[in-house]
């Protein structure tokens, strides 16, 4: 089996504590239902990393105490990045819609917790449509975002394997 690639980014540290979700079929997903949910640590080399896939050729920024601050953006591919292992997103599937709201600034060196629970699972024209709900905060519990972000995926396809 070939498995879809996930892009370039690659973030570390997780500290997995959720064990996924074993389904075989999206229609099995239940609104309210957490589908996500992970701690991680921001690191130089995440940082590096997602300047890189998205060609960011800008200075990196720093808080008035010389830490060095994280796009917001970076922090947002984080949390899908959860929602796309987690539920085992196939090739094929359409990212169609985010919408986010950033509450504080993360740093690096932070840990975050990263949850998401599915707040709509609807089949329209031949697609699943998966809306999901991402809040991530900091260790302390302060929100650094919340936001939905919107899967579309071809009716009939169902999860890749796990592994991949």
């Amino acid at each position: 089996m070939i498995c879809p690639p996930f892009g370039t980014i690659i973030f570390a540290n997780s500290l997995g504590r959720f064990e996924g979700l074993m389904v075989e079929d999206y229609a099995e997903l239940e609104p309210g239902q957490q589908v996500s949910a992970h701690r991680r640590t921001l690191d130089s080399e995440m940082l590096s990393d997602y300047a890189e896939a998205v060609q960011d050729r800008s200075a990196r920024a720093s808080d008035a105490s010389g830490r060095e601050l994280v796009p917001a953006m970076a922090v947002a591919a984080l949390s899908i990045r959860g929602v796309v292992q987690d539920l085992r997103i196939p090739g094929g599937t359409l990212h169609v819609g985010q919408e986010f709201e950033f509450r504080s600034a993360a740093r690096v060196g932070d840990s975050l917790d990263c949850e998401a629970t599915l707040a709509q699972n609807s089949l329209r024209g031949g697609w699943r449509f998966l809306v999901v709900d991402c809040r991530v905060a900091a260790e302390d519990g302060s929100e650094v975002m919340t936001g939905k972000s919107t899967i579309m995926i071809p009716a009939g396809l169902g999860p890749r394997e796990a592994g991949c």
